[in-house]
């Protein structure tokens, strides 16, 4: 009888093997690596490290370079600690000399991230992030993020958590915080854009599709569903379909990544988004608009990579706690105590569908006023005077009249960065004046308008509502 059973187990185990080296082969391979480039820094202190350059194209209802979203996930020696950058897809970069699918050499240009790939190919695509890093990348991953949600229904859903943040907001389809059974339905709305305001720099769907892939390929790849011959048939056909990996890369490699980043929790696991300059920059002669590095912040965030050390804090992308207000304003514009009107420790308390504001652009980017002002009226803003700032800024401000201080507030947590200036010679106008620095337009949570000092008066205080605890993966 254990002899029986001995061959049953062995015929189980043969009939997983095959199937997982017949698809590891099924699965599309492109010549994408140069892991000995020149533009490579400090190649001995990377000894050990693993970088993945996880691309996602085919980003649902967007097309061109707005289709695609890249992550780059650089892995330490040791497996404890993981720097994972987002990409903005219209970036101006420098692509080096590479090879493109049909092997031709394709000369250096300098071109939106996303056009790397499009028109140059996987190869074009890991160099381009290799002279703008410095980081060697040792591992492609490209996924046909329509077919994303194909893998998630094979495996009958995928526990996905969620932290919330801007980016997970920014989903057609946000899910909810915390641990939930997703469908390829759900996953297909979670990958989607939503509100085109929320976005502007195409970031935060790379960020979605990373934790989307990550769940996926561990669920895939976990004791239940290799143990269910027919959910790992169906799991490992679709991946075969929706996976494109260089010719190193197997799934093994990909079952690490995914092991590495889900056992890895806290300050183990760093996002950051690459320091922009300015969004919207059209250079002369183009109208294609294109989003401006902070060279030096992006040396500096690199740096910090390719050394092993925390990523400087202004580079991070931290999770929202729930239910945080929006930042307040500096003390120095928080009005004198008499103005009850405008309590302090709160959020913005005005809509922005009350708030009219004029937007000017303080900056030398051709139709950047327009471009935001479009962005502040999908977030609910009477946009009145759009056109060009007179002076000089240095950075981005909300300049209010002496009347309209919440109106600004609701104004500046729209707009991150940016600093409220008052005036006394503009009368009762809020201007968002875009200067060096504007990334994006968020969405704005009102806090509500507390009680009165009369219907707070009770014999015994209130007691207070317990802190909502932080959601943890």
């Amino acid at each position: 009888m254990l002899t029986a059973l001995g061959v049953v187990v062995g015929v189980v185990l043969l009939y997983h093997l095959g199937l997982y080296f017949y698809v590891d082969q099924k699965i599309d391979r492109v010549d994408a690596l140069a892991v000995d480039g020149p533009e490579i820094l400090a190649p001995v202190l990377q000894a050990g490290d693993e970088t993945y350059l996880v691309v996602g194209s085919g980003v649902p209802g967007e097309t061109g370079a707005a289709s695609v979203a890249t992550l780059l996930a650089s892995v330490s020696a040791e497996g404890d600690r993981a720097v994972l950058v987002s990409f903005p897809p219209t970036a101006l970069v420098d692509t080096p000399a590479c090879r493109t699918p049909d092997g031709s050499l394709r000369s250096p240009t300098t071109e939106a991230f996303a056009s790397s790939l499009l028109e140059g190919g996987p190869g074009c695509m890991v160099r381009a992030v290799q002279q703008l890093s410095g980081l060697r990348v040792d591992h492609y991953l490209g996924v046909d993020l329509a077919g994303l949600p194909g893998m998630v229904d094979a495996l009958g859903g995928v526990p996905v958590c969620v932290i919330p943040s801007q980016a997970t907001e920014a989903a057609a389809t946000p899910l909810p915080a915390g641990f939930s059974e997703v469908s390829g339905e759900a996953a297909a709305g979670y990958l989607q854009p939503g509100d085109s305001g929320t976005d502007v720099d195409g970031t935060a769907v790379a960020e979605r599709a990373q934790r989307l892939l990550t769940s996926t390929l561990r669920a895939g790849m976990s004791t239940a569903t290799l143990v269910d011959p027919l959910a790992l048939n169906r799991f490992l056909n679709r991946a075969a379909e929706a996976l494109t990996v260089d010719e190193q890369t197997t799934l093994g490699d990909l079952r690490t990544l995914a092991a590495s980043l889900g056992d890895l929790s806290g300050d183990a696991v760093q996002r950051a988004g690459l320091p922009v300059a300015q969004v919207g920059y059209v250079p002369a002669g183009t109208d294609q608009a294109y989003v401006l590095l902070d060279g030096a912040g992006t040396r500096a965030l690199f740096d910090a990579v390719i050394e092993g050390t925390q990523v400087p804090e202004e580079f991070t992308i931290g999770p929202e706690a729930p239910g945080a207000p929006a930042e307040e304003p500096p003390a120095a514009d928080v009005p004198p105590p008499a103005e009850a009107a405008a309590p302090t420790g709160t959020g913005p308390t005005v809509p922005p569908s009350s708030v009219a504001v004029d937007v000017l652009n303080g900056t030398g980017t051709t139709g950047l006023a327009a471009t935001v002002a479009d962005l502040m009226r999908a977030q609910g803003f009477a946009v009145g005077t759009v056109g060009n700032e007179s002076g000089t800024v240095t950075e981005t401000v909300v300049r209010h009249g002496p009347n309209v201080l919440e109106q600004a507030r609701t104004v500046a947590a729209a707009v991150p960065g940016a600093v409220l200036q008052p005036s006394d010679s503009i009368g009762d106008t809020v201007q968002l004046v875009i200067g060096p620095g504007y990334s994006t337009v968020v969405p704005v949570t009102i806090a509500p308008v507390p009680e009165t000092a009369a219907a707070a008066d009770v014999s015994e205080p209130a007691a207070a509502e317990p802190e909502q605890a932080p959601v943890t993966c």
